[in-house]
């Protein structure tokens, strides 16, 4: 992690079952390996998100994503080494809550002025576990290959609720409320191929990472819309509404790109330099969740909602520095970039349309980190911290109303949502674990 991912064609430990299954062949003494002391503070602003001056702000600090392996044996298959994995691949929430209170000529649907209350709710939710198994066949003393197979559990869920009402002084009131929401769980195989080569002053990685095969999936939609009170066209007739629909077992796929990664490591005297690049290949349009097509009870018009994503191909690339301070102390920095693969122009579900894009988020990303590792005959310490942030404008998807103007989905205005994330680590590698085992067993040291 405080390299960046850069390791591609140098990791030397456990982090071999996701970075390179090929190096797993080349350790020759593949510690238990746990990172789980890996903290998070996240930070997620969006200015003038519901109107002028009316920010949305969320700060989180907890968990994040990390790794935990271990090795077993075959006793019929010799010299080959397996390795067992636990990985939170992805682990994002975002919840947003306010509220808006506003006296005047709020609404113009409504005669006179009104007193006015506003509330939004937006909740979202990608968390995705991986259960992985890499094979090692044994190596040569230049080449080695390996293969890892990951079990993907992926959950994903989004929730917007938008209530308005409005209270005249002839004592009628206005209401308007949406509530729309999608939930889909997809479990799916997919397979990393890595193959590592090792020459006198240079060591060289290739990964392959396959598109995911899907095994079982569930997914729900909710689609509420509620108009009492108001007219909004100015005929003198109130545009009532009431539609609702709730739908569950529905089905869903997630696609992922194929993936071809390489990595240099550059021995030094007192370091180790590690290059890495990954190209992503493009994902066309495809459909994730579709909700059956039905009536709105008050419109007698046909609704539905599908939810749908696309990927450019991309590349990534990084590069890590690792130098030796002293026989027991290393130092790490490094800087990699995540460029992100969403196109251009995609429909946001915040913009609560008939279809919405998964995958929203078009800024890119660049990454830093550093940190120390302190190793001891029993145990290695690493500690440090990494940080990435971005931002980017988009057309602000909905608006409380104003005096003057009550358009609720308005166009023609920005907004600006700037991300920053760090990530405090504090991981453990323990060589004596396999020591122990093996004289458990009763095998020489």
């Amino acid at each position: 992690m405080l390299l960046s991912g850069t390791v591609n064609a140098s990791v030397e430990d456990l982090g071999a079952v996701f970075y390179n299954p090929g190096r797993l062949a080349l350790i020759e003494n593949p510690a238990f390996a746990i990172s789980a002391e890996v903290y998070e503070w996240r930070t997620l602003k969006i200015e003038d998100a519901l109107g002028d001056g009316i920010d949305l702000n969320k700060s989180n600090f907890g968990g994040a994503p990390s790794l935990a392996a271990g090795t077993f044996e075959v006793p019929f298959l010799k010299n080959h080494k397996f390795a067992y994995s636990f990985l939170t691949r992805q682990r994002t929430e975002a919840d947003f809550f306010v509220r808006v209170e506003d006296e005047g000529d709020v609404v113009q649907g409504l005669p006179g002025e009104e007193i006015f209350n506003g509330k939004l709710n937006f909740q979202s939710s990608f968390n995705e576990e991986w259960i992985g198994l890499t094979w090692a066949p044994p190596a040569t003393k230049k080449f080695s290959v390996g293969l890892s197979t990951f079990l993907s559990n992926l959950n994903r869920s989004s929730t917007i609720a938008l209530d308005m009402s409005a209270l005249n002084n002839e004592n009628q009131v206005g209401y308007y409320t949406v509530n729309r929401s999608y939930s889909y769980t997809v479990y799916s195989l997919l397979w990393k191929l890595g193959m590592a080569i090792e020459l006198s002053k240079i060591r060289l990685g290739l990964t392959v990472t396959s598109p995911r095969v899907g095994l079982s999936t569930q997914a729900s939609t909710l689609y509420e819309d509620y108009l009492i009170g108001v007219d909004t066209t100015g005929n003198g007739v109130n545009d009532d509404a009431y539609i609702f629909d709730i739908q569950e077992n529905l089905k869903a796929q997630y696609r992922s790109p194929l993936a071809i990664g390489f990595g240099v490591g550059i021995p030094l005297k007192k370091g180790v330099i590690h290059l890495s690049a990954e190209w992503y290949n493009g994902v066309p349009e495809y459909t994730i969740v579709e909700s059956n097509p039905f009536i709105g009870q008050s419109t007698g018009e046909s609704v539905k909602f599908t939810l749908v994503d696309a990927l450019d191909p991309v590349i990534n690339y990084g590069i890590g520095v690792e130098l030796y301070l002293s026989e027991k102390i290393s130092a790490y920095g490094s800087f990699a970039t995540d460029y992100s693969a969403v196109k251009d122009e995609i429909t946001r579900f915040a913009e609560l349309t008939e279809i919405a894009n998964n995958s929203v988020f078009q800024a890119d990303f660049w990454q830093f980190g550093g940190g120390l590792a302190i190793t001891t005959k029993a145990v290695e310490i690493t500690a440090g911290a990494t940080y990435n942030g971005a931002s980017q404008e988009f057309d602000r998807p909905i608006s409380f109303p104003e005096e003057g103007n009550d358009s609720v989905y308005e166009s023609g205005k920005t907004v600006t949502l700037a991300f920053s994330q760090w990530r405090f680590i504090l991981g453990f590698s323990f060589p004596f674990v396999n020591k122990l085992m093996d004289k458990v067993e009763g095998k020489p040291e």
